[in-house]
This record gives C-alpha cells, structure tokens and sequence, in this order.
C-alpha cells in the first residue's frame, strides 16, 4: 500500500462526508465569532441549512467561511480539508499536479489557489512570533524564473543574474555544549532521551550547534537598510545576532544586545563553526523546491519559503501523540483566522508548475 493510499484512507475515516467536514470547521469557527455587526451581540445559532451563524437577537448571518481562508471559495470544504491533509503529512514541497491528481478534479487553477493561499496564511502565522536567545543570519540566492521585462536585457552573471533572487535568512541556534549545560543544570526541563540524542551529535556530527526556529524572506536587495527593517520585525532585541561580517550588517549593534562577527580566511571553518544553521537550512529548501518546480517565479517564491519554514517550525510535532500538536488540525485552526490576500485571477501566470516531476 502506497502513502497516497494511507494518506486517502486516514482522511475518509475522519471525515467521510462534506457534512463532518462543516460540523468540525464549525466548532473551530465558533469561538472566533466577532461581535454582532448588527446589534453587538455574542450570541448565535447554527443554521445548518445556510451553513451560517444566525444572531439570537437580530437574526443577522456570518458565513461559516467569512473571514476565513476558505472565503469565496467555490471549492467544497471537504477539498481543502484533503489538501491540508495531505500538504501537513509530508515533509516535502508538494506540487498542485499531484494533489490535483489526488482529489479528482479536472482543473488546476482552484488547486493551484488553494494551495498557494494556504502558504500565504503560514506566513501570516509565523510573522506573530520573534526569533530569541542566539540567531545565525545570512543572505542566500534562490533559483527563480526570469521575469518577461528581465528576459529584455542581457543574462548577468553570478548573484546579480536575473535568475537569482535573494532570501534572507535567520536561525535560533545554541552551541550544543550550551543547552546540555541549561539541561543539566535543570534536569526537569528535558527529557533523557533528549540529552541523549544531543550528547550523541555533539560527539558524531560535525555540526556543533542546536537550530530552533527558522525565518526566510525574499529581499529585493541586500542593503543595510532593507535587512534592518526585517531584523526589527522578526529578532526580540535581547537577542545575540551572528554573522560573518558583510558590510549590510554594520548596524545590528543598535538593533539587538549583541552581534558576534566571525571573518576567517577560511570560509568554510566559519560556516561549520559559527553558521551552520542557515547554510543547512538554505541548501535543504533550496533543493525541496527545485526538486518539484524546478524553478519558480519570483512573486511565489515568499509563498514556497512560508510552507518550509512553517513545517520546519513544526518539525517535532510529528513525533507527539498529543492531538494538540496535531498538523492538520493546527493549519485548519489558522485558516479559520487568517484572510489571505491572494485575490488575483490571471491565470496565465500558472506556468509556476511546469515543471514538475
């Protein structure tokens, strides 16, 4: 039996019908029902017919799907519900092609939609949270596919070219000698089986630090100003910040408690010692990407980076039994509060796929 098949039947036995699908998506929306817009009630109704929230006062209706990710959507909540089933159970990209394939459906264009909206409320989710304690920041290029105006001019070469786009990108990370120390000193805080597993990557791996949470974000240039502006948003400002030197970083002083500068004749002693996080994470979603896409446009980059850092974010989760840390149900519960702001319609931009394996 394929992961497909485990998958597929993991899902019907969870929700078989498009009714469960509304009876569950009901009990997350139910606690997130604003005020009355009409008579500033909190009390309703469920409406089943309508598969809206009806005011006990007023008798005003708020859509099950108002103000959600699913708002407007002609497709049935049982289809999203399947594509976030199957985009929360694997680790790696997964192409529209193959989930189209999946749920049946002759178009591509309403999968294609789903799916990137549903990157787009990951981003949302991560931006609420600050990056703590030590982070390794660098730039990267990623692959992307030219634009029209951009296939104009001559094809530049190395980090200027046309075909590279640039990421930032940010790491939590603690040396691993650091948090066996924390663990030691306070032994209620971790398991055995963690300090074990840490004991043995300190002593078999050539990566001596620890990653936490990650963030990436498409950048337009590498200038001072630019990553600044990001730094602020993302890094608490009691924050050790760790780079190795470029000249866009010259003001990190002022932005957090510390920065620790590493430049070494060595390039590659720096990335092992001082900043291994972010290279591993750079060439790990950098290879998760082309691996399905090829390549991809420039404007959906962002969208690719917030469904890896999101799961990333996430990664140990897998490994809990608790329901509370249960994927799929944590990115229905986001996609009951976040709007996304994806609205267009040109769809002769959908050649993002074509190159899928």
């Amino acid at each position: 039996m394929n992961i497909e098949t485990v998958l597929l039947n993991q899902f019907d036995n969870r929700f078989p019908t498009e009714d469960s699908c509304i009876d569950y998506f009901r009990i997350v929306k139910e606690p997130l029902l604003p005020r009355c817009p009409q008579c500033d009630s909190l009390l309703y109704n469920w409406v089943k017919g309508k598969q809206a929230f009806e005011c006990k006062k007023c008798r005003h209706r708020i859509p099950l799907t108002k103000d959600t990710v699913m708002e407007y959507s002609k497709q049935p909540l049982r289809s999203w519900f399947y594509t976030m089933h199957l985009m929360t159970s694997m680790k790696q990209v997964l192409s529209a092609k193959e989930v189209q394939y999946q749920l049946g459906m002759e178009q591509y264009s309403p999968v294609w939609m789903m799916m990137m909206k549903l990157r787009d409320i990951m981003g949302k989710r991560e931006k609420i949270y600050q990056l703590t304690g030590e982070v390794e920041l660098d730039e990267a290029f990623f692959p992307t596919r030219m634009d029209d105006s951009d296939k104009k001019e001559s094809l530049k070469r190395g980090a200027g070219s046309q075909r590279q786009t640039k990421v930032l990108v940010i790491a939590e990370s603690k040396p691993v000698d650091k948090v066996l120390g924390e663990y030691l000193l306070h032994p209620k805080a971790a398991s055995d089986e963690k300090i074990r597993k840490l004991l043995a990557n300190e002593r078999k791996q050539s990566v001596k630090k620890v990653v936490h949470y990650i963030k990436m974000f498409v950048i337009e240039n590498a200038k001072a100003p630019t990553i600044d502006k990001l730094v602020e948003k993302s890094v608490d400002a009691r924050t050790t910040i760790v780079t190795d030197g470029s000249c866009s970083h010259v003001h990190f002083k002022d932005l957090v408690d510390k920065h620790e500068v590493y430049i070494e004749d060595d390039a590659d002693k720096v990335v092992r010692n001082a900043l291994p996080w972010v290279h591993i994470i750079i060439g790990e979603c950098r290879s998760g990407i082309e691996a399905i896409h090829k390549e991809v446009d420039k404007c959906f980059l962002q969208l690719y980076l917030n469904e890896y850092c999101w799961k990333f974010n996430r990664r140990f989760f897998r490994d809990s039994n608790d329901p509370r840390f249960d994927l799929f149900d944590r990115l229905v519960r986001i996609s009951a509060i976040y709007k996304s702001d994806i609205k267009w319609r040109d769809y002769s931009k959908l050649n993002d796929e074509k190159t899928e394996l």
